[in-house]
């Protein structure tokens, strides 16, 4: 508790530094018409929380010697992140670097061996599979990064509901580095909340998604592990599913599905409700699915499988762009005139 008390000071006096020199140097997220800010924004602040971060995982595991494959994979994506804030990757670029961050997270022992049911994959599968799963999640956080307080609150309900599945998986190490990221984030918070005097960038979004995801593969394809690998789904349903919905949308527009657009739930709720309504609803219904997964998770695969088929249809409802007319939305709208 103590080191997260720590990392949480520990935060605040490194995203307020980051901010400094950001204003000094002029390192802005400057507005455009995709964007939502109407000034520029200090865009590196997630350096903020992900020295606390780094410092935590060194003390609290043996991050150099026996995750070493692991340690040079978050180096490539926080090199990817500081990259393309500095000087915008294009996607091709940034695919290239999380490709050999997921190949070096299946050579260290931790990729996606298993789908659940008991099928144990093929090494080939598994490889593609950890690929596609890693890419996936790290960019659907950066996707969701598009509100003030939005990805640092939706993170924190994340490793909230991922430390408690390392609590009753008897998983110490995990645990208490999940509890670490909860702090460091709440520190980042005090200045990414609306108005954000911050955002995290690149560098922090696609941390945050590194590490969602390698949780994801830490608490479900360990030998004695008990939770299904569809649980992390749910967790994670609305980064996920929300990318999946945008891509769906994208190529029914026949828009190119790697290039940004204003398709993603956060832009669609923030049109009907405004900025921090938006917030709110997103993080209610991120809390929503954490809890969904914490008491169902015992549950039979099949029918857990059926709840992300939910979560993936009630995230299509949340962010279609005509269900503000939906009975219980509209009297929300005319009561809080």
């Amino acid at each position: 508790m103590i080191l997260a008390i720590l990392n949480f000071l520990l935060s605040i006096i490194a995203t307020y530094v980051v901010i400094k020199i950001s204003h000094k140097f002029k390192i802005y997220d400057y507005p455009n018409g995709r964007k939502l800010h109407k000034e520029p924004i200090p865009r590196i602040g997630g350096i903020g929380f992900l020295i606390p971060i780094i410092i935590s995982t060194i003390i609290l595991t043996d991050i150099f010697e026996k995750w070493t494959l692991f340690t040079i994979a978050i180096m490539l994506i926080i090199i990817e992140g500081l990259l393309d804030d500095f000087i915008n990757l294009h996607f091709s670029q940034k695919l290239l670097f999380e490709f050999f961050c997921a190949s070096f997270i299946f050579l260290s022992g931790y990729g996606v061996k298993t789908i659940g049911f008991d099928i144990i994959l093929h090494p080939a599968i598994a490889l593609i599979i950890t690929i596609i799963g890693f890419v996936g999640v790290i960019n659907a956080f950066n996707m969701l990064d598009g509100l003030d307080g939005e990805l640092s609150i939706i993170s924190i309900i994340i490793f909230s509901t991922f430390a408690y599945f390392f609590y009753i998986t008897s998983n110490k190490e995990m645990f208490e580095l999940s509890i670490c990221i909860i702090f460091a984030l709440l520190g980042f918070l005090i200045f990414n909340f609306p108005n954000a005097k911050a955002f995290m960038g690149d560098v922090g979004a696609l941390s945050l998604g590194f590490l969602a995801a390698s949780f994801s593969v830490f608490l479900t394809q360990g030998g004695s592990s008990h939770i299904p690998p569809i649980v992390p789904v749910i967790i994670l349903s609305i980064p996920i599913f929300d990318t999946l919905w945008t891509m769906i949308k994208r190529v029914i527009d026949k828009y190119p599905i790697f290039y940004s657009d204003k398709r993603h739930i956060h832009h669609i709720l923030y049109n009907r409700f405004g900025k921090l309504k938006a917030v709110l609803i997103i993080s209610l219904l991120q809390l929503i699915f954490s809890l969904l997964a914490i008491f169902t998770y015992k549950l039979n695969e099949i029918y857990l499988w059926l709840i992300a088929i939910i979560c993936f249809i009630i995230v299509g409802v949340a962010r279609y762009e005509k269900s503000y007319n939906l009975w219980v939305w509209r009297s929300w709208k005319a009561n809080s005139r």
